[in-house]
């Protein structure tokens, strides 16, 4: 699709659009948005073809090559290239902050060529801002990695089906709430990684089906002869690009899984704002930490009752609407311990270890925690309470461990320990 100076493929300027919510493109687009399509393309792409001088937008060429100019010549400005390479919502994030910089001295009723320092010091800024901006998205989307946007349902034995139609950094700019609790749960995850002694031995790995991915090593024949072919070589370079090419699928012998992980989240009033954005962070944490393990995960939202649960599976993905939950009720653990243990009973796991994970901000009366207590240690559970701002004598009538939480910006040590380290 001809721009100002190049000519910017279909499915990038596709991309380009969507990630951002933009209308598709058309003759009638902007030179800026034209623009955008351009540097877009540079960075999802790392180059665009450079129309002949006949085909070039006469009357904004001149402005648009003083900005690609600058962009080609920044090493900032590569290194954000590099590192957007092949991934739409970074690409997009970055001609965002580009243009934010660059904005002001644009002026679209005139084709006046900005002066070459000037617009060399703004890309610089942008280049930096977005290179900032893309590491933050990153971190949020690793902590939503576990996580399905869409209209499928996890728990079901099937994967959910991912709304593609809102990319993820449209979703986290639209939604500071969720923004939030994926950077925790970035942060906390990395932690997680941390904590996690990783025991996994591969044995002889063996063919087991065909796949979609860009490892050149295990490819088909047949995207090979495509790489060799003078017509299919840019579809199968695309295809490695965005990680669709077919290759074989190999699978070796790992460690069973564990018993499942079972988070019982506290969803009373109390825990409206930041307890509840911590504690939903340390739930993505622990649900990538057991989808690690090849474990069950499930997660009790609970108040006076049981308001919300689901049961994840390996290999399937928690639906995004267990985020938006509001806070609400009082508060009955009893309730909440029953259901978190009969959800263990009915998920065993090969080696028999469960754990079980409260975090509350309260009390309850613990009529039945005696009797819960007990069947905890049958099935072989360990029960650890996290408490945030509670007394630990509140939690001891159900808990083995008690960790208090005093900070909401991070998850200390000894909290870390408890939620993440192997247990022995």
């Amino acid at each position: 699709m001809k721009k100002i100076i190049y000519d910017v493929g279909r499915w990038p300027c596709f991309l380009h659009r969507e990630a951002r919510g933009l209308e598709m493109a058309s003759p009638s687009d902007s030179p800026l948005r034209r623009l955008e399509d351009e540097l877009f393309e540079k960075l999802y792409a790392g180059e665009a073809e450079l129309l002949a001088d006949r085909d070039q937008d006469s009357k904004w060429a001149g402005w648009a090559h003083a900005i690609h100019t600058a962009c080609e010549q920044l090493p900032a400005f590569n290194r954000l290239a590099d590192d957007t390479r092949g991934d739409a919502d970074a690409s997009a994030l970055g001609v965002e902050e580009l243009m934010e910089q660059l904005k002001p001295t644009i002026d679209e009723q005139n084709a006046n060529q900005p002066q070459e320092e000037t617009v060399r010091q703004l890309v610089r800024a942008g280049a930096e801002a977005a290179s900032a901006a893309v590491e933050e998205y990153r971190d949020a989307a690793a902590g939503l990695q576990q996580v399905m946007f869409g209209t499928g349902k996890s728990g079901e034995g099937r994967r959910a089906v991912d709304d593609r139609k809102v990319g993820l950094a449209r979703r986290l700019r639209a939604d500071p709430r969720l923004k939030r609790i994926a950077q925790l749960a970035g942060k906390f995850t990395r932690i997680a990684q941390q904590k996690r002694r990783t025991k996994v031995r591969h044995g002889a790995e063996e063919i087991t089906d065909v796949e979609l991915g860009n490892d050149i090593g295990r490819l088909l024949p047949v995207e090979l002869v495509k790489l060799r072919h003078p017509r299919l070589h840019t579809l199968a370079l695309r295809d490695l690009l965005e990680r669709k090419a077919m290759q074989y699928a190999l699978t070796g012998k790992e460690r069973l899984g564990k018993g499942p992980l079972v988070l019982l989240l506290d969803r009373s009033g109390s825990m409206e704002g930041e307890k509840d954005t911590w504690s939903s962070a340390v739930a993505l944490a622990l649900m990538g930490l057991a989808h690690t393990e090849h474990r069950t995960f499930a997660a009790v939202a609970f108040t006076d009752q049981i308001v919300f649960e689901a049961v994840v599976k390996p290999g399937e993905q928690l639906n995004g609407d267990a985020l938006g939950l509001t806070c609400t009720g009082g508060t009955d653990i009893d309730t909440a311990m029953a259901r978190g243990l009969d959800i263990i009973d009915r998920n065993p796991g090969p080696l028999h270890e469960a754990d079980l994970v409260l975090v509350t901000d309260g009390a309850s009366p613990a009529e039945r925690a005696v009797e819960l207590k007990s069947q905890a240690s049958t099935l072989g559970v360990t029960v650890l309470g996290v408490g945030i701002g509670v007394e630990r004598h509140s939690l001891e009538p159900w808990c083995d461990v008690i960790e208090a939480v005093t900070d909401l910006n991070c998850v200390e040590d000894g909290v870390a320990d408890a939620l993440f380290a192997e247990r022995t």
